[in-house]
This record gives structure tokens, sequence and C-alpha cells, in this order.
């Protein structure tokens, strides 16, 4: 499962990667994003972020407004500090890699160590499952 987990986190990497030069080449495509990291979520067990069924003024002092959301409650799940992490993950592999376009899809070029970076997302998987069990 873990290696599944891991190829998963990889095709997400890899995305991110290519989405990245085509910004520096004006094209701006976050919103096709497919976010592997949120099926990796859902499958190590943590709960959907719910963040925006809640009134979120309430937490900083303000009156409560229903229209705003229900009150902050035991159910309330925000994912950011696993985005965050990822984030931070991902942001310390070294890019040397080049995404390809071919006729049978994209291709992955790679100048760096692939072992590394999986390596690296492995390392995140047992973060996550450490930060599950702890829930």
């Amino acid at each position: 499962m873990k290696s599944s987990l891991v190829a998963l986190l990889f095709e997400e990497y890899k995305q991110i990667c290519l989405f990245d030069e085509l910004e520096e080449k004006g094209l701006d495509l976050t919103k096709i994003t497919v976010r592997n990291s949120d099926v990796v979520f859902d499958l190590v067990g943590f709960p959907k972020d719910n963040t925006l069924d809640y009134d979120f003024n309430v937490l900083n002092g303000l009156e409560h407004n229903p229209s705003n959301g229900k009150l902050p409650d035991d159910n309330l799940f925000c994912r950011d500090w696993l985005y965050d992490k990822y984030h931070d993950v991902i942001s310390s592999i070294e890019k040397k890699q080049r995404i390809d376009v071919t006729d049978k899809g994209l291709k992955m070029v790679e100048y760096d160590d692939e072992v590394l970076i999986k390596s690296k997302l492995s390392s995140f998987i047992d973060w996550l499952y450490s930060e599950y069990s702890k829930l």
C-alpha cells in the first residue's frame, strides 16, 4: 500500500513540476490540478477538510453568524497542516527534472535521483501514518 501512496504523490510531484515550468512561460494551469495528495490523505484515513462548513469569525472573537456556517465543534477538521508539510517536503526536493510531452503523454526526463525523491515521499507517508495515529 505504501508504495502505491508514494506513486500517487510522485505523479502529483511531476505534475507540480510541469505546471511550475509552464507558469514560468505564462501559462496558468493550477485550476486543472489533480490533487493526488487528497486521495492519499483519504486512504491514510484522515477526515475530509470541512472548514467551509464553519464560522471562523467565532474563533477570532466575533459573534456567531449562522449564515457563515456552524459554530466550531469537535467535528471540525482542517487539512492545512497536512498540505503545509507536503509542500515543505516537495519544496525541499532539488528540481532538476524536465517534463517532455510525447505522443503517448507526459514523460519525465530525470536529471536527479528518482530514488531520492521517492524516499522523501516515503518518509512523508510515514509521517502521515504517525500523525494519523495521534488523532
